[in-house]
């Protein structure tokens, strides 16, 4: 386990419908709110409503204040979005303003890899609503980047971070001109990773003309590495929910009193009870009498670590045939 040294920095995320109005693209954000869970070393724990686990390790621990507390705000903000969240675009304006917020600027954009086309496309957004960037979110919304072409492809094309002092005058960068006209100079980005695979791009822009912070692309790798296990865990759930939901045998999830949690439709169909009739009740219950003690004692070996193949049992149909 990990040693217990102090709280990591815990941020009161009570007021957080009360912050700034902000313009934002994507998909609407789920407003479950997450437990927050602070026990660990320069870490953010949240256990999500889905009873999901994340933990975030802030990549400088000891960064002192104020700065250091912005990287913090960023790190949490990220893991209570991606907690909360079914999908990453979903997640994405608020993790997109939360960058922003803990940065000072004023404009950020997920790409996502558009695997089909091979391509980059800009699936999210957000700026204060303050400021006219309206035309560089349209033509970003509409521009689709190949590897290499752009901050975006360049990060692609590198798996990466970059960063741009002033992408008016950067010799790789097509919305230059629109930039330009909006008064967006500094940029930066860094890659979605998942299994050394780039997912997206997540890139911002400020008015000033900025010179690199290393630091800062640190703590930012980190936060894309944790993107890009969000999203592999949900591609393996939604991979694991997909087959057990199509298999024709009887596949159950249940708790250590043998309380049925989960079932998959071969339950229904086969035994011709609706899955309320049997979530929330013992499995014994519709087990044979003649196979209980069977179904105690291999119950007993599953809760003890105990492989066991070959085992059958009958259950009650709701004619009463077993």
């Amino acid at each position: 386990g990990d040693r217990v040294a102090k709280p990591a920095v815990v941020i009161d995320d009570q007021n957080a419908a009360s912050r700034g109005r902000a313009r934002s693209h994507g998909e609407p954000r789920d407003p479950a709110v997450a437990k927050t869970c602070a026990w660990r070393t320069g870490s953010v724990i949240l256990v999500a409503p889905s009873g999901e686990v994340f933990v975030v390790e802030s990549s400088s621990p000891q960064d002192p204040e104020p700065q250091g507390l912005g990287r913090h705000r960023i790190v949490y903000e990220t893991a209570c979005a991606l907690a909360e969240s079914a999908t990453l675009v979903e997640a994405a304006p608020r993790m997109l303003e939360a960058i922003c917020g803990a940065l000072g600027w004023e404009f950020g954009a997920l790409w996502r890899v558009d695997h089909a086309a091979n391509l980059l496309r800009c699936v999210a957004t957000w700026q204060p609503f303050s400021l006219p960037f309206d035309e560089f979110t349209t033509i970003s919304r509409e521009a689709a980047f190949a590897s290499g072409i752009g901050l975006p492809g360049r990060v692609w094309a590198s798996r990466l971070p970059a960063w741009i002092p002033d992408v008016v005058h950067a010799p790789n960068f097509p919305r230059a001109p629109f930039a330009d006209r909006v008064g967006l100079h500094g940029a930066f980005g860094f890659p979605i990773l998942s299994g050394g695979e780039v997912l997206g791009v997540m890139e911002f822009f400020s008015r000033e003309i900025r010179e690199p912070d290393e630091d800062l692309l640190a703590t930012l790798t980190v936060v894309g590495t944790e993107i890009g296990l969000f999203v592999a865990r949900k591609r393996a759930q939604e991979d694991l929910d997909r087959f057990f939901t199509l298999s024709s045998d009887l596949l159950c999830i249940a708790d250590f009193d043998g309380v049925f949690l989960r079932l998959n439709p071969a339950w229904e169909r086969t035994l011709g009870l609706a899955r309320d009739e049997l979530v929330g009740r013992p499995w014994l219950d519709f087990v044979h009498p003649d196979d209980r003690d069977a179904t105690i004692g291999a119950t007993s070996a599953i809760v003890h670590d105990t492989t066991l193949t070959a085992f059958e049992n009958r259950y009650r149909c709701a004619d009463g045939t077993h």
